[in-house]
């Protein structure tokens, strides 16, 4: 393998050399395109443009904003509901307490006058 690479290089070493008309053309078309991409400025990017766009835009956010009320509603008022519908399964295990911060939507409803 290194005796290809020898070689190689040494081919590289013997080949002509590039005429300077070649050479004075490249450069001249190389500073063109540089001057170019000079003139191109970079897109201004807003921070919650690009905090959007790394949710997935609106339709990401809108996503995590259902995820997160329906998160929220379960978390209050669905435990006793969710054990009801297990059969009671839940509290079997001790996973739901009957002490509950939030009684259900009942407690909600419910107006005392006086």
């Amino acid at each position: 393998m290194t005796d290809n690479l020898d070689d190689l290089l040494v081919s590289a070493r013997d080949a002509t050399p590039v005429p300077d008309a070649l050479m004075t053309r490249v450069l001249a078309d190389a500073a063109r395109v540089q001057a170019e991409a000079a003139v191109v400025a970079a897109p201004v990017r807003r921070p919650r443009a690009s905090w959007l766009s790394m949710i997935g835009g609106w339709r990401g956010a809108g996503g995590l904003v259902a995820a997160t009320v329906t998160g929220l509603m379960v978390g209050i008022a669905a435990p006793d509901s969710i054990d009801t519908l297990l059969g009671g399964q839940l509290a079997d295990y001790g996973l739901v307490e009957s002490d509950s911060l939030l009684p259900g939507w009942g407690g909600l409803l419910d107006f005392e006058e006086g």
